[in-house]
């Protein structure tokens, strides 16, 4: 089977044996993953869902778009800007081939900030934003009994049926009231954060760092900053979706170039391009297709931290914190960068693979220079 034709009697099962093949071919590193993902976006469906569907046919029209994105993924575009969003936490962003793809070791620079400021995990995160979902159910279910109970009174006409049903009544609004009394008090009992922070990201891209933050920092607000316009664009988008753009604003600044000068933040992060000139010759073929300027960090990759480092002083509150993605064998030079500026607290962190990937930063009078401390005593 050389081609993928119409003629053919296209199963899921089939298809994806087909395309593991042609991947394999051409050299791309999952072949399999990707051929059930892109099928996936097509069907419209989750991956779990393809083994329950592995003899369904597809039709003319789903045969056609698959085939052109396996086309496209041969030629070795990436799969996010195929399909057009990638997962980042529990969230999908919006992806574009304006904007950096984004990477799940940045999740862990959420997850380091969000402890820094909230003192949880990302699950105890999960579990509030839970809780106050049910709240919200609950007190709305109160209010519908309510409601509904004052309908059905008014076309009552037999005093006895009346009392019966205010009886009915009465309980059910009891009950109602009640699971949203318990459910809102144990939400407020864990949910802690009441800190009103103000939070900077600076060379956003698909503002998955700033969002994510704003999402589990209900009390937070943010501005992204890009070099680039399209950036923002999808920035913008992805922050609708998220239900976040009434606390977010956008700025399209090189670094601090169009910054206010009275403008602070408590916290600015960036996972900047960090990727030295010489080195992105080398990248493979799928990663040399995102932005360049999101990419080239200069000749040793440092060059934006510079550009970051020399504002910090000026634009981060005394209490406040800036933390930073790294490329490999950089953590040391660019908490080095931060010391220069006064931020002499200092925690270089190993990502999953045991990678110096964030570097993190307070002055020494901070209230955030013992959680720095012992991040770099603990990591």
């Amino acid at each position: 089977m050389n081609t993928m034709t119409e003629q053919t009697v296209w199963t899921v099962n089939r298809i994806l044996q087909w395309t593991q093949q042609y991947f394999s071919g051409k050299g791309l590193e999952n072949p399999r993953l990707d051929a059930e993902v892109l099928l996936c976006d097509v069907l419209g469906c989750q991956r779990i869902d393809l083994f329950m569907r592995l003899q369904q046919e597809l039709s003319q029209e789903e045969l056609k778009q698959y085939r052109d994105y396996v086309l496209r993924r041969a030629a070795w575009e990436p799969l996010a800007y195929i399909i057009g969003r990638k997962a980042f936490l529990q969230w999908e962003f919006k992806v574009t081939p304006a904007v950096l793809i984004p990477r799940p070791e940045t999740e862990l620079l959420v997850e380091k900030l969000t402890q820094c400021f909230t003192g949880k995990t990302l699950a105890q995160l999960e579990k509030e934003a839970f809780w106050r979902r049910k709240a919200e159910e609950a007190k709305a279910a109160a209010e519908k009994v309510k409601a509904v109970s004052a309908e059905k009174l008014k076309e009552e006409a037999d005093p006895e049926n009346v009392a019966i049903w205010q009886q009915e009544v009465a309980d059910r609004e009891a009950v109602a009231e009640q699971a949203a009394e318990r459910v809102g008090t144990f939400s407020e009992s864990i949910c802690t954060d009441k800190e009103d922070l103000a939070i900077l990201d600076i060379g956003t891209g698909t503002g998955a760092i700033l969002l994510s933050l704003l999402k589990l920092l209900p009390n937070s607000r943010g501005l992204a900053v890009d070099i680039s316009g399209e950036a923002l664009a999808v920035t913008k988008e992805n922050a609708a979706m998220l239900g976040v753009s009434d606390r977010t604003w956008y700025l399209q600044s090189d670094v601090w170039s169009r910054m206010p000068v009275k403008a602070q933040f408590d916290i600015v992060v960036s996972n900047p391009p960090y990727i030295p000139t010489e080195v992105i010759g080398t990248l493979a073929a799928d990663v040399r297709k995102e932005p360049r300027q999101a990419l080239d960090g200069g000749t040793d990759g440092l060059d934006l931290y510079r550009k970051i480092t020399e504002g910090m002083a000026q634009h981060i509150k005394p209490d406040g914190l800036a933390a930073f993605e790294v490329g490999i064998g950089q953590g040391e030079a660019v908490a080095g960068l931060c010391k220069a500026q006064g931020f002499t607290v200092t925690a270089v962190v190993k990502d999953y693979a045991g990678i110096d990937r964030m570097v993190f930063a307070t002055r020494p009078d901070s209230a955030r220079a013992g959680w720095v401390k012992n991040l770099q005593k603990n990591n």
